[in-house]
């Protein structure tokens, strides 16, 4: 009974012993972790996400100012598209007065508007208007007041160079009007005379500027002097390269002929108001000429475009500023000039007192040659000579002889360097 109450707890079967049980459980539990790591899971699928159609962004704003002939003026925020649109050219012609092509000045003729991009000046021109861009920053605001001052309010009832003047002949004489620039021509002329007047007060500025930090500079030469001169430099620099830039752009519009017709935006305009009228009256005549110009274009026959009483005028507008654009780039390579002229007399004082210091240097030497032969001489009989209380003797005119030889020979030292000009003239 006692065998029976002691095991009363379940053994296990002869066949499986506790190790075995557990290896096997153990193994059951690898298995099944193998199993399951074995088996990759598989990747949660994204949602997909709802169909929302891309819109584009739009163009920022900008502040534009609108200047007709007549005078009226208005500032508004508007993008890219609505200028294009209103001024007749094509966006990618936007880029022209846009950030990126800022400091690559250029005046462009398009059929119906001219883009100039002049410096500080970006604006869009066509027969009846201009359009600024960025009016109330401080460098435009000037060229806006001339335009204000040159283009005054005024209606369309009044005429001023309406009346007609008597000619010898018993002809009419032109107009004021007619004898006047055209609308955008004057504008260009405006432009260009804002450009030559802010690089000229420019010039000047550092000119002044110039002969104050030369001056600081050959009475002291200092660090805080030599950086201001390299400031100077820098803004020469940089103000040369853009009067270059204006420069050439205006040389090529006088180099080709067919650019200043085409700026020629009123006769353009004109003309394109009598094609129209004409096209209504002869469609037949106009449909018989096409294929001919046609045929001209295509075989390059007109090469040169002769230019007109406008054009003309447009050449020596163009001609004029030319000419002063190189005034001005003389002007900067005149106060570079002086800024080169300067440093060559700096570096010719650095060498004259390098030069000071090389003689001082041979001086020193020759002197230090003397006195150490001396030195010798003396440390050499000097250590022999026993300690008494007794007079010199016969040392005294030893060491007198010998200072005296080495004072002799550096006299012929020195007069060495001096014959052969090694201690100056």
């Amino acid at each position: 009974m006692g065998r029976r109450t002691g095991g009363s707890s379940r053994k296990p079967p002869p066949f499986l012993s506790p190790s075995s049980s557990f290896s096997s459980s153990s193994t059951k539990r690898s298995r099944s972790v193998r199993r399951f790591a074995s088996l990759p899971k598989p990747p949660a699928a994204p949602p997909a996400p709802p169909f929302i159609a891309r819109r584009k962004k739009k163009a920022p704003a900008r502040l534009w100012m609108r200047l007709d002939r007549r005078g009226e003026c208005e500032i508004f925020m508007c993008d890219k598209a609505f200028v294009a649109e209103r001024s007749g050219v094509h966006t990618r012609d936007l880029r022209a007065v846009g950030p990126l092509l800022s400091r690559h000045p250029s005046i462009l003729a398009r059929e119906k508007a001219m883009v100039i991009n002049l410096e500080f000046i970006r604006a869009i021109v066509t027969a009846d208007e201009i359009l600024l861009l960025e009016p109330l920053s401080q460098e435009v605001l000037p060229f806006v007041d001339k335009l204000r001052h040159h283009f005054p309010l005024k209606s369309l009832e009044v005429d001023v160079g309406a009346k007609p003047v008597d000619d010898q002949d018993g002809k009419y004489a032109k107009t004021d009007a007619e004898c006047e620039l055209p609308f955008e021509f004057q504008v260009l002329e405006l432009a260009l005379e804002g450009v030559c007047f802010s690089f000229n007060s420019s010039v000047a500025d550092l000119n002044r500027h110039a002969t104050f930090v030369l001056e600081d500079l050959t009475k002291n030469v200092s660090t805080r002097n030599l950086e201001r001169v390299r400031n100077l430099r820098s803004n020469l620099t940089s103000l040369l390269a853009g009067v270059h830039k204006i420069r050439d752009e205006v040389g090529h519009l006088l180099d080709d002929n067919e650019s200043m017709a085409q700026l020629n935006l009123s006769r353009k305009q004109t003309r394109g108001q009598h094609h129209k009228a004409s096209n209504i009256k002869f469609p037949l005549e106009m449909s018989l000429d096409r294929p001919n110009s046609s045929i001209k274009q295509s075989m390059g026959v007109g090469t040169s475009v002769p230019l007109n009483g406008d054009a003309g005028n447009l050449e020596m507008l163009l001609e004029a500023y030319f000419t002063q654009l190189d005034g001005i780039r003389n002007r900067i390579v005149q106060v570079q000039g002086y800024i080169v002229d300067t440093e060559d007399y700096l570096n010719i004082q650095l060498d004259n007192q390098r030069n000071e210091l090389i003689r001082f240097r041979v001086t020193m030497i020759t002197a230090s040659f003397g006195i150490a032969t001396n030195t010798l001489i003396a440390a050499s009989f000097g250590m022999n000579i026993a300690r008494r209380n007794t007079a010199v003797g016969a040392f005294l005119p030893f060491v007198v002889a010998t200072s005296s030889f080495c004072l002799l020979l550096v006299i012929m030292l020195f007069g060495y360097a001096w014959r052969n000009r090694l201690l100056g003239s």
